[in-house]
Parts: structure tokens; C-alpha cells; sequence
């Protein structure tokens, strides 16, 4: 056991859980990402706490006394506050699906924790004395920023944790140890649903670094299942280097799909429809691409339905510097255009939107006019 100042540890909100349990025993544990991420000093948003030498039943009254509520079928796991509180347990698979488990209360911190999948998330704080405590070798996998299974058999047991592993890389910006890369080679993602493979890959988009966690997409041969492509190792290292500099400048969670759809000239709708993927990740339809530099015409024409550093297109140095040159990186062009006139002029239908973005291309040649910059869409700036 390890004496820790975590600063987790001395979070204000645990004294009421503290009250609540030390009359009880004196081994609760703060356990899983809660604990990994203390330790790497990333923000925090989900605490979890594993209560031992208490019976379940005991538990649900302590747990009903105080007001909390339950969340989950499978030993007792209640809402406290920001706390999911539950009682340690193993679990072994009986079946096919993701829900066949038989679970089993443990009392032995080494056991239950060896139901974790890897290393880093099987670390335990006790809630009491701060003792950290750590069965898998976890920490020296933080300090070599390395992913690692604990156990042949329970990794096996669920492959969603080849995805979770890949969404690790990819957020912590940590290597996936080769043993564990190989054995996740050998599970079948078929078995899972496409609600639970979604859940990850979300997960995975928002991630800093994706262009590790697509590097081992590649290495896992999952660009083929999950996005019905096939690439050269020059194109993925290429396509890499893109992701790397991009993240850079665009934080949101669709550029991964934006350039791989587009780079790759995928067809996105069905990649969304075949994932299950929300509903808000059809917005990048919409979104221009370009392979090349646009045009300060193009720039602009892009401006007016948003600031240019919104853009999903806007990823590279060369792109941002223009926009702000152009004026319209942190604010939208707004031209109006009055339609009422147009119609007065005799046009009507389909005629009427095309001359209203006619007048709105005139306006943008005449702003870049004004401003001495290249006024046609075909006067491209190189990359």
C-alpha cells in the first residue's frame, strides 16, 4: 500500500460519505478512471467508490436511509450525490451477450479488482486514510504511459475493451502494450451491438489524440469493418499526420469523420446509418471541403452561415492565418439581400434563390474588392 496525497483524497463533497460509512467499516475505495485520472491531474467527472465488509442487504438499508438512489441491477449500485456507490464484486461470463454475467459479491480487493480490464483503471483509494492501493502494477503503467490487461481470461470476456483500449490511447495519448495488442487481435467485435461499439467510437472522436487511436484502428484491421475502407500504410501515415496537425485547431468531435469521409471520399450517410451514430453527426454533410486552399471567395461564402474557426475545414495554420486575415474567423459575414425586389423584378420559384446568392456573391467580391484581396473563386492560395 502506498500513502497518497491525491487531491482526490481530500475532496470536500467525500466527508458526508465518509460519515455515512465509517461506522461501518473502514474499506471503501475510490476506484477506476476517478483514480487513474488523480494521478495523471486530468479533470474529473465520474467518482466511484467500492464499499467491502458490508453485506449487500446491510448496504441497501445504509444506502436507503440516506436517500440514495439506485442505478443499477447488479449489486446494489446507488446514486449519492456525484457518487456511484456499490459493493465489489466478480463477475465471470455465462453466454453470449454483453449482459450474461453471473456476478458474485467478493470481499478480497485483489479479486474483485481483477474484474477491470486494464491495469491503469484498477487502481483503489481508501476513502479514509488516503492508502492507494495497487494489485496490477497500475502506476508503473502510468509512468510508461502504457495500456495493459490484467487477465487472459476476463480481458476475453467482453470485446468491447478492444475499443475501449483504442479510446485510451487515443484520449490518454498512451501505447497499447504489444501482449495486449495481440490478444486484442484475436476477439471478434461481431458479438457486440452497434449501440455499445457507438458508445466507444464517440468516445474515441473526442479524443486529443486521434491520430493514435486511428493508428491502432489500422493495426486491429477495424477500418474495413467499421467504415467499409481499405488503406495503404502510406495513406494512413499521411491521413495521421492530418489528424495530428487539425486537432490542432478544430476540437470538435466530428472531424475525425469529417476528414475520413472526405479524404477518402466515403459515403457518410451510410457509415452514420450502419453505426448508429447520432443524429448531430449528419451536420458535417453540410460542411465544405476542401482538399486545397480555398479561395478568400470561397472563405467568405463559408463565413456567411458561420465564423470561419467553427469550421470543420478551417484545421491547418495556413487556413486559420487567412481567415483572420479575411476578417471573419471569430465573426460571421452577414449580407442581406432584399428578396421582396427581386420578386418585384418578375422572378419567382427557384429563380428567386438564385438570384438572391447571385447578389450575395457580388457583395463578396466587392468586400474582397475593398479589401485589395483576390475577389474570384478560382484565385486559389496554395497549401
Amino acid at each position: 500500500m502506498l500513502k497518497t496525497g491525491l487531491k482526490i483524497y481530500q475532496n470536500k463533497a467525500l466527508d458526508e460519505v465518509r460519515e455515512i460509512l465509517a461506522p461501518h467499516t473502514s474499506r471503501a475505495y475510490l476506484v477506476g478512471g476517478c483514480v487513474r485520472d488523480s494521478i495523471l491531474g486530468r479533470e474529473i467527472y465520474d467518482y466511484d467508490i467500492e464499499v467491502y465488509d458490508i453485506s449487500p442487504d446491510k448496504f441497501d438499508n445504509i444506502m436507503q436511509d440516506v436517500g440514495a438512489s439506485g442505478v443499477g441491477k447488479s449489486y446494489f449500485i446507488y446514486k449519492f450525490k456525484e457518487f456511484d456507490l456499490g459493493l465489489p464484486r466478480t463477475e465471470n461470463k455465462i453466454g453470449l451477450r454483453h449482459t450474461d454475467f453471473e456476478v458474485s459479491y467478493c470481499n478480497d480487493e485483489k479479486a474483485a479488482s481483477q474484474r477491470r480490464d486494464f491495469s491503469i483503471n484498477a487502481l483503489m483509494l481508501n476513502i479514509f486514510n488516503g492508502e492507494l492501493i495497487d494489485n496490477w502494477s497500475g502506476l508503473s503503467d502510468l509512468r510508461n504511459s502504457s495500456i495493459r490487461h490484467i487477465d487472459d481470461e476476463k480481458f476475453c470476456e467482453d470485446p468491447l475493451r478492444v475499443l475501449r483500449a483504442v479510446q485510451f490511447a487515443s484520449r490518454l495519448n498512451f501505447k497499447i502494450s504489444q501482449k495486449t495488442l495481440e490478444l486484442m487481435k484475436t476477439l471478434d467485435l461481431s458479438w457486440l451491438s452497434k449501440d455499445r461499439i457507438a458508445c466507444e467510437l464517440l468516445k474515441f472522436f473526442k479524443a486529443k489524440h486521434l491520430e493514435v487511436g486511428t493508428f491502432y484502428l489500422y493495426e486491429l484491421g477495424l477500418f474495413d469493418k467499421l467504415f467499409n475502407l481499405k488503406i495503404s500504410r502510406d495513406e494512413l501515415d499521411d491521413f495521421c499526420k492530418k489528424l495530428q496537425n487539425a486537432r490542432k485547431f478544430i476540437d470538435s468531435s466530428k472531424l475525425f469523420l469529417y476528414l475520413l469521409s472526405n479524404e477518402f471520399s466515403l459515403n457518410l450517410t451510410q457509415i452514420l446509418k450502419e453505426l448508429k451514430l447520432p443524429k448531430i453527426y449528419e451536420k458535417i454533410l453540410k460542411e465544405p471541403f476542401y482538399k486545397d486552399q480555398p479561395s478568400d471567395f470561397e472563405f467568405l461564402q463559408i463565413a456567411q452561415n458561420l465564423p470561419l474557426k467553427q469550421w470543420l475545414g478551417c484545421y491547418s495554420q495556413k487556413r486559420v492565418d487567412r481567415a483572420k486575415k479575411l476578417g471573419y474567423y471569430d465573426e460571421q459575414l452577414e449580407i442581406k439581400i432584399d428578396a421582396a425586389s427581386i420578386i418585384q423584378q418578375g422572378f419567382t420559384g427557384k429563380a428567386v434563390g438564385e438570384q438572391i446568392e447571385l447578389k450575395k456573391n457580388e457583395e463578396i467580391e466587392k468586400i474582397l474588392a475593398e479589401k485589395g484581396l483576390n475577389k474570384s473563386k478560382f484565385d486559389k492560395i496554395q497549401d
